[in-house]
């Protein structure tokens, strides 16, 4: 009896995808040859068996979900969505990071020109720039806005309450005011948020194994913010074995200055608090560095790959991967409020050997094991 029905089910199955082929044929003539190839691949056998057939009834729908799915990635007016990219760093610099947003959007479905058209802003590395730049962006109604970093994220925020923000780099976006708390945004912001102070002590702890008999640490950093309670975790984390010496840029004229009081103070090394100002200005900031011979902690990857002697970071590439799935959600339908803010589970610590074969400096090889990655 179950040898029977089987039969008949198949039969069944095989009865619905002759009928639609016998009307895909008629309203898409194609050759016989190429039904066949987009049906069972290009080196298929001649021959189609009973159970090729069954096998592609059985995939059916899951392709016919696929086309619909993809012929859905438009706007709700079914015209193409429109994304807004807000950045403080300059539209000159490599765009490794936007790239990758947008690459990842692709692979999901969003082809630029196609079904997405991206408005994208810089503001030269003047963070003064960002909240006109910002209203200039919303007035232009984009369907969602990523603004990937605190500065950017704020300025939207403070010129709309209705349209989707998305960010991928953000301290503390409670304390920022950006969302009510991570399991619930509750407003029109969202995205992947750095970790906090932690990391920072993280950080202090891994330059004590490089350099073992360190008495001075320089602390660069802006005040407010965050800044006040990464600086109070590196203290903590030392104690009364190494005098930490703090020193503010709140601008990029002010680095000059910073880095002066550091060698004044006779730092052999710095600890760089995690800003956005710091990253955008990382070449400039890694050529007093090397300028005064001094080695530097960054907190993200690409300080090491452009000079500073090491790095502890979360993965970049994966949190702006993380926030362009975010992004995908949100431009098919989901609300801002209800996606959870994400938070890094990967690390990665990154030494420089030709920094520190500059510098004079030997790395202890235990530490050197525990890199992920070693430049030579």
């Amino acid at each position: 009896m179950g040898r029977f029905s089987r039969s008949r089910f198949g039969s069944s199955c095989l009865a619905g995808l002759t009928r639609g082929i016998r009307r895909h044929r008629a309203t898409n003539p194609v050759h016989r040859r190429d039904l066949h190839s987009s049906c069972f691949g290009l080196n298929a056998p001649r021959h189609v068996t009973r159970r090729n057939l069954l096998l592609a009834a059985a995939a059916w729908p899951a392709l016919a979900w696929l086309g619909v799915a993809r012929a859905q990635s438009k706007g709700p007016s079914g015209k193409p969505v429109r994304v807004g990219i807000l950045r403080a760093g300059r539209a000159s610099a490599p765009q490794t990071y936007p790239k990758l947003f947008m690459q990842t959007l692709r692979e999901l479905g969003w082809v630029e020109g196609r079904n997405v058209v991206y408005d994208r802003v810089y503001a030269e590395g003047d963070f003064a720039r960002l909240p006109a730049l910002a209203a200039e962006l919303v007035a232009r109604s984009p369907d969602l806005v990523y603004a990937n970093n605190n500065p950017a994220a704020l300025a939207v925020f403070r010129k709309t309450r209705t349209i989707p923000i998305v960010f991928s780099a953000v301290l503390d976006p409670i304390g920022a005011g950006l969302v009510q708390s991570l399991a619930r945004p509750g407003g029109n912001v969202t995205g992947v948020a750095n970790i906090g102070p932690e990391l920072a002590a993280k950080r202090m702890q891994i330059l004590r194994e490089a350099f073992p008999k360190i008495q001075r640490a320089g602390v660069l950093m802006i005040t407010g913010g965050t800044s006040a309670r990464a600086l109070k975790a590196v203290e903590q984390t030392v104690g009364t074995t190494v005098r930490v010496i703090p020193a503010a840029a709140n601008t990029a004229a002010e680095l000059d200055a910073g880095f002066s009081l550091l060698v004044e103070q006779r730092a052999e090394a710095v600890l760089l608090l995690q800003t956005a100002l710091f990253m955008t200005e990382r070449k400039r900031v890694l050529d007093l560095a090397m300028k005064h011979r001094v080695p530097v902690m960054g907190y993200r990857t690409p300080f090491a790959d452009d000079g500073a002697l090491m790095a502890y970071s979360e993965l970049l590439e994966e949190q702006i991967r993380r926030a362009a799935h975010i992004a995908d959600k949100i431009l098919r339908g989901a609300k801002p409020a209800d996606i959870p803010v994400e938070q890094p589970t990967k690390f990665e610590l990154v030494i420089n050997l030709k920094t520190a074969k500059a510098l004079g400096i030997t790395i202890p090889e235990k530490l050197l094991l525990r890199a992920d990655r070693v430049i030579e």
